[in-house]
């Protein structure tokens, strides 16, 4: 995150009344907010701060956590909110476990308990009905200038409207064994269509570009596993989502605004090439959708 080395956590923490932290680590992976762990008295927390125009999120993303952690969800809980020189901070609880990407890089042969896990989880976040007064079709413009893509989804018929967390994927959801120990990262939670983030993970299994030499065939085989017992566990959980064609092509387009500002940026090795795979994927979708 920009500036993020010039942010003094300890003074961060001061001005949420914190005044006796033994030490705040940086932590890598965020790549919205600033993050810290923090020890203190003895017990790890996490520092997330965030930019200055991100109030609206650093709020949703409270209301979000709120609703999952009352549906049942392992979330982090809050334990203080306030602001830093304009800029919004959350002291959350440190979720114990590793990210699921890095269990099953060091233990590949947990991936079936994981993997099923995983879409369980999903599924039990889409049981959660969405805050009052959370939009509910905000998402949808994501997909950018795809106009009849997005009109599309507009028209159509409503039929539930659930807690989408739109950014669940591998390295944001923690696990401890062979279980779910928390569920990260709330700051892209919508209301809306559980369509929406089934075809958004889904995508990401599949097609995100992980690496400029792409998958080897370990991880291809990987992903490919993964991305089936995912829907696997979430079809056992959660049933069967059908008229998915919109869906993926949004998820594709989606993809496509969001990785584009980066290619040819220092610090991102990511090439125009690397998003054709993400293209055709989102292509593909649209013309089996009849557009």
């Amino acid at each position: 995150m920009p500036g993020e080395t010039a942010l003094d956590p300890h003074a961060i923490l001061a001005s949420l009344g914190i005044s006796d932290a033994a030490r705040a680590q940086p932590i890598t992976g965020g790549t919205d907010t600033a993050i810290w762990q923090v020890l203190l008295r003895d017990q790890s927390c996490a520092l997330r701060v965030f930019r200055t125009e991100q109030a609206e999120v650093c709020a949703r993303e409270v209301v979000a956590m709120q609703a999952a952690a009352a549906g049942g969800i392992p979330v982090p809980q809050v334990h203080r909110k306030g602001v830093w020189q304009d800029r919004p901070a959350l002291l959350l609880s440190w979720v114990a476990g590793k990210a699921l990407a890095q269990q099953l890089r060091a233990n590949p042969r947990f991936v079936l308990q994981l993997g099923i896990a995983f879409g369980r989880t999903q599924a039990a976040i889409h049981a959660v009905s969405a805050p009052t007064g959370m939009a509910t079709t905000d998402w949808i413009e994501w997909a950018g200038d795809e106009t009849e893509l997005k009109a599309r989804l507009y028209n159509l018929p409503t039929r539930r409207t659930a807690l989408l967390h739109l950014d669940y994927h591998p390295l944001n959801v923690m696990v401890q064994g062979s279980q779910v120990s928390g569920v990260l990262d709330w700051t892209n939670a919508q209301a809306g269509d559980p369509r929406a983030d089934f075809a958004r993970t889904y995508s990401i299994l599949r097609v995100e570009p992980y690496s400029p030499k792409g998958d080897n065939l370990t991880m291809g085989l990987m992903r490919r596993t993964l991305a089936w017992l995912w829907r696997f566990g979430y079809v056992q959980a959660g049933g069967k989502l059908d008229d998915m064609a919109l869906f993926y092509a949004w998820a594709g387009a989606v993809m496509v605004n969001d990785l584009s500002p980066r290619i040819g940026k220092p610090g991102f090795w990511l090439q125009d090439q690397h998003l054709d795979p993400v293209r055709r994927w989102r292509d593909l979708w649209k013309r089996r959708a009849g557009i």
